[in-house]
């Protein structure tokens, strides 16, 4: 009995939805139900979202202050921090190339020795 159930159950139409019918093709494509369950949960999810982030304006400390408040600006509905970029007069770039001149031979004359002690 069980094997004529399960062989009827096989046998059963699948259900398919429909498709758009001619006069509302301009319309563009039908909406399925599983494509209207994927925008549901979508929107679903993004409204938690900005419930959580309602519930934390709400919770927020008004007497809160961060320097960080000052120094930003909005550009584009985001937060830019701006960085100083630092000027170097040519005195000070000189000394620098120098320095890192002396550096690099101060460490050639270490490997130098180093070699000479090995040999």
């Amino acid at each position: 009995m069980s094997s004529y159930k399960k062989r009827a159950k096989s046998l059963k139409r699948t259900h398919r939805e429909r498709g758009q019918i001619g006069s509302r093709q301009h319309l563009g494509l039908l909406e399925k139900h599983k494509d209207y369950v994927l925008r549901a949960r979508n929107y679903q999810k993004k409204q938690a979202q900005l419930k959580i982030l309602h519930e934390k304006a709400r919770n927020r400390n008004p007497d809160e202050f961060y320097y960080k408040m000052i120094n930003s600006k909005l550009k584009d509905g985001r937060h830019i921090i701006p960085q100083a970029e630092e000027q170097y007069s040519p005195e000070q770039l000189q000394l620098m190339k120098t320095q890192d001149l002396k550096y690099v031979q101060m460490k050639l004359t270490m490997e130098t020795k180093v070699s000479e002690l090995f040999i």
